[in-house]
């Protein structure tokens, strides 16, 4: 009987040896075939999609998009972590984040300090106030004086109202000019409705979404003055847990730096009254690294 032959000299004792060895290479992962890299931890972000341009569904696709989303990824791959967009009502995002079924949620939310007593903010946008009017149209106002004794609409469940009492007071009575004639609407839109019916010869909108607005009628509508009383909206994150907030912080300002937030500004046309500048790292967030 003819005796079978080991490739290379090497006896069977230490072939042995080698297939064990291999056997333990592959368990491990080792070798040839590299191990797989683990997949970055999800990070869950709340928003309420009903605030266009920032957060939206695309009417043909019923996809979440906006400003906000596509801010959101940027940021979340930035830190190295998997976007997971919960959709939230706007009264429950801060309850979601404080109970843990939320990290972090946008959304345009005004950064107040009776908020920041639940939650912390990374401030990511400013918005005010600005009038709208019809265009094309001659009996329309073309300067902020002649709203002066005239109809303006707002909307009755928002703070618009208050502000268009106090602009009237600044810009009208304070000069001896008739007062600001409020019409109070159901909503934006509604106060919208009422200028294109002729019943108000402007209305006064959040200018965070005005451009949006002029954009989507087809320029029926145009911009009167500019935007007033600008406020910072923030990202809402866990009150206290510094170390992620410097992480948010850090990244964030890195996207300032690299042209990826104004970017996003131009994309979904919101103004540029809209952009906060960049900022340095605070120096409490220096010691992390982002």
């Amino acid at each position: 009987m003819r005796r079978a032959t080991l490739p290379f000299g090497m006896s069977l004792p230490g072939r042995r040896v080698v297939a064990r060895s291999f056997a333990v290479m592959a368990l491990l992962g080792l070798g040839s075939a590299r191990a797989e890299a683990p997949a970055p931890p999800d990070l869950l972000l709340g928003l309420y999609p009903s605030y266009p341009p920032l957060d939206m569904r695309d009417p043909m696709t019923g996809v979440l998009e906006g400003f906000d989303v596509d801010l959101a990824t940027a940021l979340s791959q930035r830190m190295g972590m998997t976007p997971r967009m919960v959709e939230t009502g706007f009264a429950q995002l801060i309850p979601s984040l404080l109970t843990g079924r939320i990290r972090m949620f946008f959304n345009g939310m005004v950064d107040t300090p009776m908020r920041r007593q639940s939650v912390s903010f990374v401030d990511y946008l400013q918005s005010g106030f600005q009038f709208v009017t019809l265009s094309g149209d001659d009996h329309a106002p073309s300067t902020l004086p002649q709203l002066c004794g005239r109809m303006v609409a707002a909307s009755r469940v928002t703070s618009v109202p208050a502000e268009l009492l106090a602009w009237s007071d600044r810009n009208c009575v304070a000069k001896h000019l008739p007062p600001v004639l409020l019409f109070a609407t159901e909503n934006s839109a509604d106060a919208r409705l009422q200028l294109r019916e002729g019943r108000v010869v402007a209305a006064l909108q959040d200018s965070l979404t005005l451009p949006w607005t002029v954009e989507t009628s087809g320029h029926t509508l145009r911009a009167l003055g500019e935007a007033f009383h600008l406020s910072p909206l923030g990202i809402g994150l866990p009150r206290g847990d510094n170390t992620f907030i410097c992480r948010v912080s850090g990244a964030f300002s890195a996207l300032q730096q690299d042209g990826t937030y104004l970017s996003l500004i131009h994309k979904w046309h919101l103004p540029e009254s809209a952009a906060l500048p960049a900022q340095p790292v605070s120096e409490d967030c220096s010691r992390h690294v982002f």
